[in-house]
């Protein structure tokens, strides 16, 4: 992108403290450890850091310009152009969201309790083959994120696909006040943020925030087998259509099949029968194929394109990667992130992946669950039981209930471990798992399985 500091100035609202008004920026930037010669530097503030402190270095290495909130952290009179404002992120989303209008393109909001990158990835890869598409990197989907994708928007793009992602009320809101969305996605509602929401009705209406910003003439798909989804978006005046397994969806699934190392989904759209095949063994994500699937082809894209663009997805880094292990083994690397449901779907999969070899869990916290936490991590726990799983391992005071759960519903003491601290985990790990086993990891963000993850694979 390529953008006047006249423009910036007049979107941020700012003062112009130093340089030349009609002088240019080749883009935008929040981190200092990364290039940001020719760019216009956001100096961000937060819990643990000041963008300010690297106002000094990022002029000497070349920045276009620099937005701040602390003058005194500048010494002006510098070529480079300093640019002053109240709150350097509202100055960001207010740039994002004036930037956003000069692009009439298809915008499609995806949102969620679980779910929303899967069915962002997904449709964005449909949508490419017809329509230049820009897509949410990575977890860009929160108040930094959002302005930092739509900013990436080139002339050359044709449609976009934003991931929104919320802990509280009214955030959602404020995304799609910066994000303008033309359509949107809402997966499902679950017990996620419950120590925030406290209820999935309050969930159900936070996600429908969204519908408010969808013009009247444009559509939105809502999960149809979630009630509190369907009851929370009535009061909303644009086009709505579901997907689900109800009988009364306008996507409906009528069969998903397990084939070879993926599955089959037959789908209902609207009277006709459409048949696509998944490369994942994850039948749980029907729903958000489901979903992806109505969407793009309501926006006009051909069924067998959309199954071309299934046959070469890959899921994004730590979410579901399975990684095939010299040994005959596999990793499930799905650390990004948990929730009862996901996790639940997570050890269900490797139980199915792993045929003859040991299925292992490596099950974390999971954070954010208010009234549910102890019941759900207890329910992960039955159903590692049910599915009779070699073994379970979990890591931490909260996972703790997990081993509980299963040993509650018959597993084996001898196949159940529990571990309060990383490090005790780690070692008995690499001691007792092997890589000819298929292992699952998984837990909460704060968790950092990941690293778990990686301390396993190099010592074995």
């Amino acid at each position: 992108m390529r953008l006047s500091l006249k423009v910036i100035l007049d979107s941020v609202n700012g003062t112009l403290l130093s340089g030349d008004r009609n002088s240019f920026v080749e883009g935008i930037s929040i981190d200092s450890r990364r290039y940001a010669s020719g760019k216009a530097f956001f100096a961000l503030e937060g819990q643990n850091f000041d963008g300010h402190d690297y106002v000094k270095d990022l002029i000497e290495t070349g920045a276009a310009a620099v937005v701040i909130s602390k003058p005194d952290k500048v010494a002006l009179g510098v070529d480079t152009a300093v640019v002053l404002v109240d709150d350097t992120l509202e100055a960001l989303q207010n740039l994002a969201g004036s930037y956003r209008l000069q692009f009439d393109i298809p915008v499609v909001a995806v949102t969620g309790s679980v779910g929303k990158t899967t069915t962002k990835d997904i449709l964005a890869a449909w949508l490419s083959p017809v329509l230049v598409t820009l897509k949410t990197p990575g977890n860009f989907n929160n108040e930094i994120g959002l302005p930092l994708t739509l900013l990436d928007c080139e002339n050359w793009h044709q449609a976009a696909v934003v991931e929104l992602a919320m802990r509280a009320s009214g955030e959602i809101s404020s995304l799609a006040t910066i994000l303008k969305p033309t359509h949107a996605i809402i997966t499902n509602v679950e017990p996620v943020h419950l120590e925030t929401m406290g209820s999935l009705e309050n969930i159900a209406a936070a996600k429908c925030e969204v519908l408010e910003f969808i013009p009247l003439d444009k559509f939105a798909l809502i999960n149809g087998d979630n009630h509190y989804l369907v009851e929370a978006a009535r009061k909303y005046a644009c086009i709505q259509h579901t997907f689900g397994y109800n009988d009364g969806c306008d996507i409906r699934i009528i069969q998903v099949e397990r084939v070879g190392p993926g599955v089959n989904i037959s789908l209902e759209m609207w009277g006709n029968r459409h048949d696509f095949y998944f490369p994942l063994p994850a039948p749980q994500l029907a729903p958000n194929l489901a979903a992806a699937v109505g969407c793009a082809y309501l926006l006009g894209v051909d069924p067998a394109i959309i199954n071309q663009g299934l046959n070469t997805y890959r899921t994004a880094e730590n979410r579901l990667n399975i990684i095939d292990l010299p040994e005959s083994g596999a990793v499930i690397d799905d650390t990004y992130n948990a929730n009862p449901v996901s996790m639940l779907a997570a050890i269900e999969i490797c139980r199915e992946v792993s045929g003859n070899r040991r299925a292992v869990a490596v099950l974390g916290d999971m954070l954010e669950l208010g009234d549910f936490e102890t019941e759900g991590h207890l329910l992960v726990g039955r159903r590692a039981a049910g599915l009779n799983m070699d073994l379970v391992v979990t890591i931490g005071e909260r996972a703790a209930y997990i081993a509980q759960g299963a040993l509650e519903e018959g597993l084996p003491a001898e196949r159940v471990m529990s571990f309060q601290q990383r490090n005790e985990a780690l070692g008995w790990l690499q001691q007792n798992v092997s890589r000819g086993d298929v292992v699952l990891f998984k837990g909460s963000r704060g968790m950092r399985l990941e690293e778990i993850l990686q301390g396993w694979l190099v010592a074995t």
